[in-house]
């Protein structure tokens, strides 16, 4: 007995010793990371350090990888000396030419919220489209996203682009959004699969469809794209934080079993997501949704430029 007890708490030792030496990166690179998105996806270049942020993250359900922020970490200096708040963030991104406005791509993400303590003042993304100009981003065109408890998906129809003066790499935005809840954190304890089918698109022809689960949550059809030619992906964890409450930031971790996306449905969701197509085309949403104006403020800072949309804004209508 006392020899298999010592196999047993060797092969245990070895194990935690194995995690521990793996490479946080390269497993999110092999295992986490699906369909173009292995490929496709680099270090984006405000993140914190991979070695702070990254971990390997085991229990019952498997190997999955974390991704943490606190406070002492800080934040790139751009984002940390930003104009009105601070950001944090670990993320990657799409290092190729931006995404067109030709077909549609699928995205599949299974993540959960297992040791994420909310606060009123903080918020922030878990996945990033942003609209760009050429090679340029711009602006956050789609995101899911917590607000204290909550998580929603916001799809943002984007009226200006701004810069303010001292500021110039950090955007801000005149916009109209719809705001779609997925749930609270509590309700995101465990794993969950986002899913979505995404075609940009300035015509009538545009379409996004998002499930939670296998349960839809909306569908909307018709332009959907405002200010800019094309999109990226953001993928990670990002968060913004006031000055006056830093010091009761909690630390957050975000745990990703897996994330992906593709121009082929088959390689990233289920056949019944797949084959799924609306008869009458219009949009509809299974929760209760919010529409809301927001111009971000400028801090008495002058606007040394500045993006416009001189068209009339797309709008939702939803049954």
């Amino acid at each position: 007995m006392k020899k298999y007890l010592l196999i047993f708490f060797s092969l245990f030792l070895f194990s935690i010793n194995t995690h521990a030496s793996e490479n946080p990166y390269k497993f999110l690179k092999k295992e986490v990371l699906l369909g173009k998105a292995s490929s496709e996806l680099k270090n984006d270049t405000r993140s914190i350090s991979k070695k702070k942020a990254l971990s390997i993250f085991e229990d019952a359900d498997g190997r999955a990888i974390k991704i943490t922020l606190d406070t002492k970490f800080k934040g790139n200096k751009k984002d940390w000396e930003r104009t009105g708040e601070r950001n944090q963030r670990w993320e990657m991104a799409n290092k190729k030419k931006p995404r067109k406005f030709k077909k549609p791509v699928y995205v599949k993400y299974t993540f959960k919220l297992n040791d994420f303590p909310t606060h009123p003042a903080v918020g922030g993304s878990f996945f990033q489209v942003i609209a760009n100009k050429g090679n340029s981003r711009l602006l956050p065109w789609m995101k899911l996203e917590y607000r204290g408890s909550s998580v929603v998906h916001q799809l943002n129809f984007t009226k200006e682009v701004f810069y303010l003066k001292g500021d110039p790499e950090n955007s801000n935005f005149d916009k109209i959004s719809y705001k779609f809840p997925f749930g609270t954190v509590d309700q995101f304890k465990n794993y969950r699969t986002v899913s979505f089918k995404i075609l940009a698109s300035k015509e009538d022809n545009g379409e996004i469809i998002a499930w939670v689960d296998n349960k839809k949550v909306f569908e909307v059809y018709g332009s959907n794209f405002t200010i800019g030619n094309g999109y990226t992906f953001k993928w990670g964890f990002y968060r913004w934080l006031k000055d006056a409450l830093l010091n009761e930031t909690p630390t957050q971790s975000l745990t990703v079993k897996e994330f992906g996306f593709s121009d082929k449905c088959e390689e990233i969701l289920d056949q019944d997501k797949c084959s799924y197509s609306s008869k009458s085309k219009e949009s509809v949403s299974y929760v209760r949704y919010r529409k809301s104006s927001y111009r971000m403020p400028t801090y008495g800072k002058k606007i040394t430029k500045s993006i416009k949309w001189t068209k009339p804004l797309p709008e939702i209508k939803i049954n």
